[in-house]
């Protein structure tokens, strides 16, 4: 075989890979999609971020955070969130967490952990309590106005959570060691700003960087890992203080660089995840349509004309896609299926039904009676599925005992599923150089030779 052929089979090869990568492309979106995966991986990377799920769920309520949230709703939670927003969602909220209200909302969060004890109806009715006082604390939070509002705001949560426990007396014991703890930790945050105001009393108390500071004070109560970390990205800032005016912006920065390196590592997780996916699904696309690697190969080999027929289809799906491919439509995986099926490519199970007599027989091409049964012996049977008064031939398959033969299929099987795996952009980039060098031997050959 000439040089071309041999290029025309690799073509061959690798565009009947790159058909089964996109249908499993297409599936693996329905699939990360409908799970929400992207988004339930950031979710629990930023939680481990912050040592603490509760502070994950404020960030994730912060309004830089939250103006992210897409779906129709708008309650879908992003599948990506820029280090920039991130860095100051959790400034305001560190800067905000001396606050009684910030320490109520936190110890809310905690409490919807607990809603699972009761029943669905009575989960949902406490949830919509629960969510009207975090709304408030939220308002407290921001309030500015007046210390007065602040206050009145928070007894009305007071009166919420009151209400909570008298409604719902699975919840009461819950309820109040919360607010026990709330309480212990309160008084212990007291202590702490009362320090902390003493000790820099000659900053404002309005100034960003104060509130900043006390804020990390107040997390060696609430949060004591975040703060540890909060510590050690601060650690290279010598004047922090007020007078320096870049000194916010660049614990922001540091946070920000923090946050990528996360997302960084998040990346790598949810490669591995999604190619062990493309794997289990190219594999079991490759079982359900009879994908085997082996047996095409050997038939192009064998067979110029669907070989030539293939790469023609290879060259054309290049010249129409000269940036790549995305996630396919439905009716483009129709066409191609479409394409294959009209080149009577080897694949699939079940061939064209015959007409079977009542005794399950079937007359063959070439006249021959042959019973159609799935447990075919010998040469007058025909390994099929006879099925009322029909029989369905199985096609691209070694005989019923042929040992040899099913191994090597299950193993050509396994190929296809390894080759699916590597996804469709790994299988275009490497189909659009062959493309290019057999078309560029095909016209050298063609040139005419000066005499």
């Amino acid at each position: 075989m000439s040089i071309v052929g041999i290029l025309e089979v690799a073509t061959g090869m690798i565009f009947a890979w790159l058909v089964i990568s996109l249908a499993g492309m297409y599936i693996q979106e329905l699939i990360v999609s409908k799970l929400n995966w992207r988004s339930h991986m950031l979710e629990n990377s930023i939680g481990n971020l912050l040592a603490n799920r509760t502070l994950a769920r404020q960030v994730y309520d912060h309004q830089l955070v939250k103006s992210l949230y897409n779906g129709f709703d708008g309650q879908t939670k992003p599948s990506y969130i820029p280090s920039g927003q991130f860095s100051l969602a959790l400034i305001d909220i560190i800067r905000n967490s001396p606050k009684e209200a910030a320490f109520i909302q936190q110890t809310l969060y905690e409490l919807e952990n607990d809603l699972g004890k009761l029943n669905n109806t009575k989960r949902k009715q406490a949830q919509q309590q629960l969510d009207q006082a975090i709304d408030l604390t939220r308002k407290a939070i921001t309030n500015d106005s007046s210390p007065d509002v602040a206050n009145g705001i928070l007894d009305d949560v007071k009166k919420i959570i009151r209400k909570l426990s008298t409604d719902y007396p699975e919840l009461q014991p819950v309820i109040e060691a919360k607010f026990t703890a709330f309480a212990v930790q309160k008084k212990q945050i007291d202590n702490i700003l009362s320090e902390f105001q003493t000790a820099n009393s000659g900053t404002p108390q309005d100034s960003p960087i104060y509130q900043f500071k006390a804020g990390l004070a107040v997390m060696g109560i609430t949060h004591p890992d975040l703060k540890q970390a909060l510590e050690a990205l601060t650690i290279d800032i010598k004047d922090f203080s007020d007078k320096t005016i870049n000194t916010l912006e660049t614990v922001g920065a540091n946070i920000e660089d923090w946050f990528n390196n996360s997302m960084d590592r998040l990346s790598g997780w949810y490669k591995r995840r999604a190619q062990t996916l493309a794997f289990f699904i190219g594999l079991s696309l490759a079982l359900i349509l009879n994908v085997d690697s082996l047996q095409l190969a050997t038939q192009l080999w064998r067979d110029p004309i669907m070989r030539q027929a293939l790469a023609a289809q290879a060259d054309a799906l290049v010249s129409q896609n000269p940036n790549g491919v995305g996630t396919p439509t439905p009716s483009q995986l129709l066409a191609l299926n479409t394409q294959i099926t009209q080149l009577n490519v080897p694949v699939g199970w079940i061939g064209t039904a015959l007409p079977a007599s009542p005794n399950g027989t079937v007359v063959t091409g070439d006249g021959v009676e042959k019973l159609c049964t799935p447990l075919a012996q010998s040469a007058t049977d025909l390994f099929g599925l006879y099925l009322g008064s029909e029989c369905y031939p199985m096609i691209n398959t070694p005989g019923f005992n042929d040992l040899t033969g099913w191994l090597m299929k299950l193993f050509g099987l396994l190929i296809s599923g390894i080759a699916a795996a590597q996804g469709a952009p790994f299988w275009f980039d490497i189909l659009k150089n062959v493309v290019n060098v057999r078309l560029a031997g095909a016209n050298s050959d063609a040139a005419p030779q000066k005499g």
